[in-house]
């Protein structure tokens, strides 16, 4: 199926999905305007958001293949590039804000899930953990654990009884962000980090935790991007453990089960 094709069967499908959404938020309209727009002028859109407040970021420099933008009032920036299927250099930088480096993947010559969310300045000793993922399935639950000790997550404790850990925004209409900060990593403890498919919890074999949702999990610390994990397809199981810290390290699991 060529390119315009299938963006065009695409729109028509999110177009229809809006008609039956009740969100309550304008992100999916404004991502069903992006996908039309790239269908009539071939312009492919980000937008760049808040990873603690959801909301989206103005006025920031963005770089792509050494072309440089700005962001307008909506956070967006609109490009064109040559590329069907392959990975472009992004590059995001504003005041107040961690200057943060990503590939930007290209399928079918269109983003299919464009909305980034970038942290805000962190203390040195701090991690900020953010959680995106696509509009399916609508509620993605992040979940960090300090053994022995603690369970932050929405349905847990929001904020550790020390208030060194909290979760700093929930997420139910999809897309994200869903953000955790830790103020201070002990060494002597292992933490875990893990991605719960609310959604589908009765669902335990469903597969759209993996092949639907697009999830990316950005880990920020030392003010600065870290780890980027993007969950793998063709999976299944409602709960993603992502990461552990163990003896103040990053240690991956990258597991769905």
């Amino acid at each position: 199926m060529k390119k315009h094709s299938l963006l065009s069967l695409l729109v028509l499908l999110f177009s229809s999905s809006i008609a039956i959404a009740q969100t309550g938020s304008s992100g999916v309209q404004d991502r069903a305007n992006d996908m039309f727009n790239e269908l009539n002028t071939g312009e492919l859109t980000l937008r760049f958001v808040n990873a603690l407040t959801g909301e989206y970021i103005p006025d920031a420099m963005v770089m792509i293949s050494n072309q440089s933008y700005r962001t307008d009032l909506n956070g967006k920036i609109r490009f064109k590039t040559d590329i069907d299927n392959g990975q472009l250099a992004v590059t995001f930088r504003k005041p107040g804000f961690i200057n943060t480096e990503f590939n930007l993947e290209i399928m079918v010559g269109s983003v299919f899930q464009n909305q980034i969310s970038i942290s805000p300045d962190l203390l040195p000793e701090q991690y900020r953990i953010v959680l995106d993922w696509a509009d399916r399935p609508k509620d993605l639950d992040a979940h960090f654990i300090k053994d022995g000790e603690y369970h932050i997550s929405y349905r847990h404790k929001k904020t550790s009884d020390d208030g060194v850990t909290r979760l700093d925004r929930d997420d139910r209409n999809g897309n994200g962000p869903e953000t955790i900060t830790i103020n201070r990593i002990s060494n002597s403890v292992t933490y875990t980090y893990k991605v719960h498919d609310y959604t589908n919890r009765n669902k335990r074999r469903s597969s759209d935790l993996s092949n639907k949702s697009r999830a990316t999990v950005r880990v920020y610390g030392d003010n600065r991007l870290i780890k980027t994990y993007r969950i793998n397809a063709n999976q299944r199981g409602d709960e993603w453990v992502v990461f552990k810290i163990e003896n103040g390290s990053i240690v991956d699991i990258d597991s769905v089960n």
